[in-house]
């Protein structure tokens, strides 16, 4: 049985044998992007990501046209300095990406999913799960308490309020960020037939991923003096005031029922581009994993719950990753 791929966290997750860090916050020599949220970019020498991402970080001037961006085709082995690297769906927003390493030497294997979920969603392709010995895995909702509700039904409400608001003679206003839920729901409103108004923010991206997400409803960028009988698309914090507006927050945090007072909306829902707390173990119990490490959200709480399976699980860059040390599941 070939020994486990070293994984650190100095101020990120790093794998030295590598020498290639994991989504770091700060400009890297060598980094691997999952996605282009603002909080997973910077700018570092060497970034390896999917083109989506590319082109997305790019409009966004996330990255130096000076710098090196090596974009392998997903599911495609690309040989790098004695490791098979493979890029997975992640299911999180449109280009999101795994990162699988194989260790040529002896065949030890690595899987990092960055933020992700295994439910199928309308604007991103389906997350792919491989096995690997080391995984690497973020818990932003690892509570037993998050458990999302079926997506149709948080969209056949999300409808319900758009409707209900054009009828009273109000603006329907859907708040989501730009990248990533704002297309989701764009996605959902395809077959209402409802004109949509779009933040530019939104129109900036959705321009660029358009030819990936099918067909689309009629949406234009935003007119404040036109915007009566129309649905608006925008992201949390833009200011907006518009006479007999409703607000709508879709976000995984909906399940909190303080969610409705934390956003300062009418109405907040349910719907996710995370994994929820089920499909966490689905996920562990797919890759089969000898060892776990636990990024983001409740990683001491769901590493005590793997613990108690019998995983060697360990919140990555907290005191409990030199807890004990468990034989392999």
């Amino acid at each position: 049985m070939p020994s486990l791929i070293d994984v650190t966290h100095p101020r990120g997750i790093y794998l030295p044998e590598a020498d290639l860090w994991l989504d770091p916050h700060h400009g890297k020599a060598r980094a691997f992007v999952s996605h282009a949220h603002s909080d997973h970019v910077a700018r570092h020498g060497l970034t390896i990501c999917s083109e989506i991402t590319h082109q997305l970080m790019v409009v966004r001037k996330s990255v130096k046209k000076s710098g090196t961006v090596v974009t392998p085709k997903l599911r495609e082995v690309f040989e790098w300095e004695g490791w098979e690297l493979r890029l997975l769906p992640a299911g999180h927003i449109t280009g999101s990406a795994m990162l699988h390493l194989t260790r040529k030497a002896d065949g030890a294997t690595l899987l990092y999913t960055g933020d992700y979920k295994l439910r199928q969603g309308l604007s991103a392709e389906r997350c792919e799960l491989m096995q690997a010995d080391t995984l690497i895995m973020e818990t932003t909702f690892g509570l037993p308490k998050y458990r999302f509700p079926p997506a149709e039904n948080v969209i056949g409400q999300m409808l319900a309020f758009v409707r209900e608001t054009l009828e009273a003679g109000g603006i329907p206003v859907l708040l989501g960020y730009s990248l990533g839920k704002a297309q989701e729901i764009l996605c959902a409103l395809r077959d209402a037939e409802l004109p949509v108004m779009v933040h530019p923010s939104v129109a900036q991206i959705t321009e660029v991923l358009t030819p990936h997400l099918g067909a689309l409803p009629n949406w234009r960028p935003f007119n404040a003096s036109e915007a009566t009988g129309h649905v608006l698309v925008f992201p949390p914090g833009a200011k907006l005031e518009l006479p007999n507006m409703r607000t709508l927050m879709l976000s995984g945090w909906a399940l909190q029922s303080s969610a409705k007072y934390r956003y300062g909306v009418d109405v907040a829902l349910p719907l996710s581009d995370h994994a929820d707390h089920p499909e966490l173990h689905e996920t562990v119990e797919q890759v089969k994993p000898r060892r776990i490490y636990l990024v983001h959200g409740s990683t001491r709480e769901f590493a005590s719950e793997l613990r108690s399976r019998g995983y060697d699980a360990r919140a990555l860059g907290s005191e409990d990753q030199l807890e004990l040390n468990l034989s392999a599941h």
